[in-house]
């Protein structure tokens, strides 16, 4: 049976719909970082006979009328038992779909659905391979925690290995700092025991802007973006941290989450209405230049604004040389959102582009 309308898409509701009823609360969560709801309103075409595009679109409320190529009509009603699958999934579609009375869809990005599939049902299988090349004493109930978790959702099985097996187990204690404020940043923590506070001084006011659990991860803004550390992280009671270094993150968790985008491809997507720009430079230099319709949050923001903007939508991240983007992906990324990073930064672009893209 079909759903009817919601104004709000719960999470039950979504897993009345397959195959979004095979992934897990997070994983669905995470794929539905990327999709929108559309409106459509009657007589409007949705779909073209032959069309290519990235889309797993879902029927949420309202009546489709479908139309082959010989001109045979079949009408889907959100009440159908059809319903409960994407349209016409196959690539090129097959059908022209058009819209007979108002319509509501979920539009849902086709390849963060398969991947999200793959990892669903492949996660227990890996999580077997990863435990028989394990050291017997590492925590299997720990380590299926973090195979749960975003950081690990785009890596490839064999640098989760790797990074399972660089990370180092360091006891601490109450009260002891392990992150200050202005040190150089050499390496990033999971908590695997214990609870920490992230504290920084605000208006010069020293406040606590955070709280850690655990199997939290920090420590990696400064490595993102080769910059002194940005807060002070102190223990709240004694635990055990898994500290990776920043070779092991650069090359197992760093390179492997980030996607690159040239501008010519960026400012089509953003024409099209498929992405937005995001400018996480400091606010004096977005007041000076900045690309045309662009958001700002900067960099230092990113970890505890980021909840601001809506995670529908697909982030192109910018700054001068790309490296703050690159920072600011990654925070987002692991926060849920769709971020790619433009490559090359501002400066990359000629002097033309500046002219039409900048104000």
């Amino acid at each position: 049976m079909g759903i009817m309308m919601t104004t709000t898409l719960t999470i039950d509701v979504l897993h009345n719909f397959t195959p979004l009823n095979a992934l897990s609360e997070q994983r669905l969560k995470d794929v539905l970082a990327g999709c929108y709801v559309e409106t459509i309103k009657p007589q409007t075409t949705l779909i073209n006979y032959g069309d290519c595009d990235d889309k797993a679109i879902f029927l949420l409320s309202g009546q489709l009328a479908l139309t082959d190529y010989q001109g045979n009509t079949t009408i889907l009603d959100a009440l159908d038992s059809a319903a409960n699958y994407p349209i016409i999934p196959s690539k090129p579609r097959q059908f022209t779909v058009t819209a007979q009375k108002t319509c509501n869809i979920l539009a849902v990005n086709q390849q963060k659905l398969q991947d999200a599939l793959l990892w669903e049902q492949s996660l227990g299988s890996l999580a077997k391979t990863l435990f028989a090349q394990l050291p017997a004493h590492m925590d299997k109930d720990w380590v299926l925690r973090l195979l749960e978790s975003r950081v690990f959702y785009c890596l490839p099985p064999l640098n989760i290995l790797e990074l399972l097996q660089a990370l180092q187990s360091i006891p601490v204690l109450k009260d002891q700092k392990i992150i200050s404020l202005g040190d150089m940043a050499d390496c990033c923590y999971f908590i695997k025991e214990g609870k920490a506070k992230v504290c920084q001084s605000i208006d010069g006011e020293y406040l606590t802007v955070a709280y850690l659990g655990k199997g939290a991860f920090f420590g990696e803004e400064g490595l993102l973006s080769d910059a002194p550390r940005n807060a002070d992280v102190v223990m709240l009671e004694d635990g055990e941290l898994m500290r990776l270094d920043k070779k092991h993150f650069d090359r197992l968790l760093k390179k492997p989450t980030l996607q690159a985008l040239s501008f010519a491809l960026a400012q089509q997507q953003v024409d099209y209405q498929e992405a937005v720009w995001l400018d996480v430079r400091l606010a004096e230099e977005y007041q000076q230049s900045h690309l045309k319709d662009a958001l700002h949050l900067a960099l230092p923001d990113v970890r505890l604004k980021a909840r601001q903007l809506p995670l529908s939508q697909h982030y192109i991240i910018c700054c001068d040389n790309g490296q703050r983007s690159a920072a600011a992906a990654f925070l987002l990324g692991i926060q849920g959102y769709n971020a790619t990073v433009l490559m090359g930064g501002l400066d990359a672009l000629s002097s033309q582009e500046r002219e039409q893209y900048m104000v």
